[in-house]
């Protein structure tokens, strides 16, 4: 008569790439199941205890376990934990001595795949066997397919953002013919934001839109006229103040996105001149008032454009620069935010390095507007109010 065992598909009857561990401290049952086990094609290793199990476990490539629950020492039951904590892998068959319904929920509870009651019948043992490794290798394929799922699902991810990064280049590269701004600057103001707010603790994500954002502070500025954009000279009062509108141009052209990065921007865009104090513009509005990526950008922008050179003025001494960006701290700066950012300057600087300005041959315009006549005073004026 075919036993159980026999009935089962073929392909798991010889396994001899499957290693068992045997674990049972009476030596005639440790023989009787690894002779079983041995002659239906499986790789068996014995131990006469758990803490003997639990070293082979660390030397070789095993995928189930057949321990007994009572053992000297250490239990089957605490062999069994560790395995589910730190081997998930490897499915584990419990074999007891005791019908005992509380063990056997026991060993369940804590990930055992099966759970067999002395005397074991040869037939009940493989059947076990081949269902706990069938259970494991279901649950390693599903493994497999999550991790194939989560990374598509990150490719996907890194080519939505390179599509938005591509829309934003395109939409700054469109307001660089209005405006003298270089694309190196944009590009600095993105990673300056990155470093300051990654080190005033924004999570990964945020960090990461911020980047993404900050080169649109002046996306707005397209839409001011180039008599005023582009004017050599000191601007008049009237002209000013159109200006200034290109914080609520912009905003406006950003606004009502879904998108979290193009949120970022519209709150950025509409808010960068603000002044901790509220002498700032659009809305004159102070402190924690102002959106926080907003007061990031304000530093990092004024640093950058004091820091190189503009066709109206060469760069700031770097000196000259850190001193007026700390007289800034409290009035024109968030004094956290001022603070974190001198934290960051060998960062800032190395930004800085990495990403020169364009030269005049590779610059799309060669004409540049200017606010004010460019005394050093006027041109933190300009700063402070444009």
């Amino acid at each position: 008569m075919s036993s159980k065992f026999e009935n089962l598909n073929p392909s798991y009857q010889s396994s001899t790439t499957t290693t068992i561990v045997v674990v049972d401290d009476e030596a005639y049952v440790r023989d009787l199941i690894s002779r079983w086990l041995a002659g239906a094609g499986y790789r068996v290793l014995t131990a006469r205890n758990a803490e003997q199990a639990w070293r082979l476990l660390q030397v070789e490539d095993v995928q189930l376990v057949a321990s007994d629950v009572r053992m000297n020492g250490a239990s089957g039951i605490d062999l069994l934990r560790n395995i589910t904590a730190t081997k998930p892998d490897i499915a584990v068959v419990m074999l007891t001595a005791v019908s005992d319904v509380t063990t056997a929920v026991a060993t369940l509870t804590h990930g055992a795949s099966g759970y067999l009651t002395k005397p074991i019948e040869r037939e009940e043992l493989l059947v076990q066997v081949h269902h706990a490794l069938e259970r494991r290798r279901l649950r390693l394929e599903n493994d497999e397919y999550m991790r194939t799922l989560e990374r598509k699902v990150r490719e996907q991810t890194v080519a939505i953002r390179r599509a938005h990064e591509e829309t934003i280049l395109r939409l700054l590269n469109a307001s660089r013919y209005r405006d003298e701004e270089t694309g190196a600057h944009v590009r600095r103001t993105g990673l300056y934001s990155e470093v300051l707010s990654a080190a005033l603790g924004w999570p990964e994500e945020q960090v990461e839109y911020i980047r993404m954002a900050a080169p649109m502070h002046d996306v707005g500025k397209i839409g001011i006229p180039d008599a005023i954009l582009r004017k050599p000279g000191k601007l008049t009062a009237d002209e000013i103040a159109i200006m200034r509108t290109h914080t609520q141009i912009g905003a406006g052209m950003l606004a009502g996105s879904e998108t979290p990065v193009l949120g970022l921007a519209y709150e950025i865009a509409l808010n960068h001149h603000e002044h901790w104090d509220g002498n700032g513009y659009p809305r004159g509005i102070a402190g924690t008032d102002i959106p926080e990526a907003a007061r990031i950008v304000s530093i990092v922008d004024v640093y950058d454009a004091l820091s190189h050179d503009r066709i109206y003025r060469p760069a700031m001494p770097e000196k000259k620069v850190l001193s007026m960006l700390r007289e800034g701290i409290g009035s024109q700066f968030e004094p956290r935010i001022g603070e974190a950012f001198f934290d960051c300057l060998d960062q800032m600087r190395h930004i800085s390095r990495d990403n020169p300005d364009e030269s005049p041959a590779e610059r799309s315009i060669n004409t540049c507007w200017n606010l004010l006549e460019t005394t050093e005073e006027q041109f933190v004026l300009a700063m402070a109010g444009t």
